[in-house]
């Protein structure tokens, strides 16, 4: 703005007093004549100007400055040296960078001007007019009221909008926050009441929405939001609360709704549009709004409309100052810089993407608009998609590549970083295989890069790399991508780490070999003691029946009935001992009280047969229930290998047997008051507790030994429990 007060003359020329004096004040100076040359200039105005030494005195003001930048400056001193006035503006200054006011003073030879930094000032009148705007901006919108209270019997302070929305004129009545509250609808008031106190009393804020009832009776949708301070005069807790009368918004959204389908196919229609824009300017120059001259039939198609030439931008488009995009339009206005954007534009009716340019063309604008919403939402899908795969090879201790055949570009994700241990500065090649390649593997890491490079069929292949002298087992899938005519383009593939699964089989052999060596020496150990048994029991036996026939037929005709009778008897006898030798050997391979009784009662018979050796308790649970024949077969004998080692090794008097069977797992435990064992030499070499282990392997359960020297041995068996 440019204010002018009546002519005072003031010459500097050949003064040295004054231009000591003005060398020393912080305002900066010089003196034009009548054509803009440079009589005089002090040193803060070289400083502020950056005019270097006195060579610009003699020269035209507008060598050194660009009036088209500071147009207003150029203004202020014509109108001093043409009018005769002083002439005060303010601009900003290209040149210094900075906000300045200028005084232009006539005098006798031309124009005096004076130059004070006022670029705080500016700021703070700047940022109290965005404030200013801001309000008025609020007060536009509308139906917002406000109100505070220190309690909920206390006078509460309404604003007058939040009168008007419960039907009273302002300050008409006196409101306290329980009164607030009884004009919430009745299904609604007990849910705001009980929400406000619990935040109440954890001072934090809250929004809710929710229906009121005016005192016209008219039922209002609002959304309220409250926040809770500590009031430091009186140290109690103050509430603020802003509600919204939203009952407009609540009843077109349903219309908003339906129109919105037949919206977004417009939108999605029209991928450009092209407008002209005049500015519209205020009394004080600056713009408030912009007219529409021209526009493309294709952003027609975009707005929806035909009938926007003409109209105002911001009437039509109100969404615009809330967006941020007035604000580049003004500056592009400004500066005369075009400015590109892109932005989600929710507002006026849309919903999506925009990529606009703006660009001045004199005193008019012109805006390009693409919608870009698929573009977007499509980025957003690969982004996300890329994060799944990421994720999942991190997990699954994959990795993905590709090979483009016409380039030979070898691009990799993140997962084969992380399987090869290299940092992503490292440009991969396909030869990095052969690379990594245990020297064993080498012709394997060949054969891929042959048939990555190839790219004529898809292939299956497993090699052995080493990643800083860690052996990894890598298996390659790979398959052709081929264009629309069958020819092959890339070679996407996948690298799975199966390092894990290798070491677990190999590991698995181990123990299945471990295990049949296992079962073959228990077997052929079974074996020999039958083979004892029938050698030492009942072939002795027999024997022995053998000689007492063969003698009771060589004395058939030479003893008394009475002595061949006695003889006969000592044969029956023998024969009676060899039916229960082979009874008790059966016994020994298949119990037949487990056939006939069930396995509570051959656990017993176990016990029986040792309970004069030694005392044992027992405790049975779920054994009610009945399992398959080999499991009951399996509890019976580890049962008896278990109570045969503690009778035979561990010099013990007494013995506990717990059986404990639910519907997971049959636990099986024996412990004792023995002797004790060293575990690490007993478990390695004992043929009988590896035995019973490895049977409780085959049958997917385990074993766990807890063996004190001097102080006994506990013994726990662990096996799946599957009922028939």
């Amino acid at each position: 703005m440019i204010s002018t007060s009546p002519s005072k003359d003031l010459s500097l020329s050949g003064v040295s007093s004054p231009e000591y004096i003005l060398n020393l004040i912080d305002v900066a100076c010089f003196q034009l004549d009548v054509n803009s040359v440079f009589l005089y200039g002090n040193k803060k105005a070289v400083s502020l100007f950056k005019m270097g030494d006195a060579a610009f005195l003699g020269t035209n003001a507008w060598t050194f400055f660009d009036k088209n930048a500071c147009e207003e400056a150029f203004q202020a001193i014509q109108k001093a040296i043409l009018k005769r006035e002083v002439t005060i503006t303010e601009y900003f200054c290209n040149q210094a960078e900075i906000w300045i006011s200028l005084h232009a003073i006539p005098s006798e030879t031309g124009v005096v001007l004076m130059f004070t930094e006022i670029n705080e000032i500016t700021k703070a009148r700047l940022q109290l007019l965005e404030e200013q705007r801001r309000l008025k901006l609020a007060q536009e919108l509308g139906n917002i009221g406000y109100f505070e209270g220190l309690s909920k019997t206390d006078p509460l302070y309404l604003s007058d909008e939040l009168y008007r929305i419960y039907g009273y004129q302002p300050k008409e009545k006196l409101f306290d926050f329980e009164l607030l509250c009884s004009y919430f609808h009745p299904d609604d008031q007990n849910l705001v009441r009980q929400t406000f106190e619990e935040h109440r009393q954890e001072k934090c804020a809250f929004e809710h929405s929710c229906r009121i009832i005016t005192a016209q009776k008219e039922t209002k949708m609002i959304h309220m939001k409250m926040e809770f301070l500590l009031d430091i005069t009186t140290g109690l807790t103050r509430f603020y609360g802003v509600i919204q009368d939203v009952t407009v918004h609540h009843l077109t959204k349903a219309e908003l709704k339906e129109s919105k389908d037949l919206i977004e196919s417009v939108f999605n229609a029209s991928l450009l549009g092209v407008s002209l824009l005049k500015p519209i300017r205020n009394t004080d120059g600056d713009i408030v709004d912009f007219r529409i001259e021209m526009m493309s039939r294709e952003l027609e198609k975009e707005a929806g409309r035909g009938d926007l030439i003409g109209r105002h931008y911001l009437t039509e488009f109100p969404g615009v100052k809330p967006s941020g995009l007035f604000d580049v339009m003004l500056k592009v206005m400004e500066t005369s810089i075009p400015q590109q954007t892109e932005y989600h534009y929710n507002y006026d009716g849309f919903d999506a993407w925009f990529s606009s340019m703006f660009v001045k063309m004199e005193d008019g604008l012109v805006v390009t608009n693409v919608n870009i919403t698929t573009r977007k939402i499509a980025e957003q899908e690969q982004s996300k998609n890329l994060m799944i795969l990421e994720q999942s090879e991190e997990l699954a201790k994959i990795g993905s590549w590709e090979y483009d055949l016409s380039s030979g570009a070898f691009s990799w994700s993140e997962g084969m970083y992380q399987l090869f241990k290299l940092e992503h500065t490292d440009v991969p090649v396909p030869e990095i295989y052969l690379q990594y390649a245990a020297p064993e593997h080498t012709d394997a890491a060949e054969k891929i890069i042959e048939l990555m490079k190839a790219g004529t069929s898809g292939f299956e292949e497993s090699l052995e790399i080493l990643v800083g002298k860690i052996p990894k087992v890598l298996k390659i899938k790979a398959s052709i991508h081929r264009d629309e005519n069958g020819r092959p383009l890339k070679v996407l593939g996948v690298d799975i780490d199966m390092t894990m699964q290798v070491e677990l089989f190999r590991k698995n052999e181990l123990l299945q070999k471990e295990i049949f060596r296992t079962i073959l020496g228990t077997q052929q150990a079974e074996r020999k003691r039958i083979a004892e048994d029938l050698h030492n029991g009942l072939g002795q036996l027999l024997y022995g029946v053998k000689l007492s026939l063969a003698k009771n037929m060589l004395n058939l005709f030479n003893l008394s009935p009475t002595d061949l009778l006695k003889e006969m008897q000592q044969t029956d006898h023998l024969l009676s001992d060899a039916i229960r030798e082979s009874r008790k050997l059966s016994h020994k391979l298949m119990p037949s009280i487990l056939e006939d009784f069930g396995l509570k009662a051959a656990l017993d018979d176990i016990c029986n047969q040792f309970q004069l050796a030694i005392v044992i308790r027992t405790t049975y649970t779920g054994l009610e229930k009945k399992w398959d024949n080999y499991i009951e077969v399996a509890i019976y004998r580890v049962v008896q290998e278990l109570m045969m080692n503690v009778i035979k090794h561990a010099e013990a008097t007494r013995i506990n047997l717990t059986i404990n069977a639910n519907e997971e797992v049959i636990l099986i435990q024996v412990d004792d008051n023995g002797k004790g064992f060293d575990q690490e030499l007993v478990l390695n070499k004992g043929i009988g507790l590896k035995a019973i282990r490895n049977k409780a392997n085959l049958l997917n359960g385990c074993m766990a030994v807890n063996s004190v020297i001097g102080k006994g041995t506990v013994i726990s068996v662990l096996l799946p429990n599957v009922i028939n």
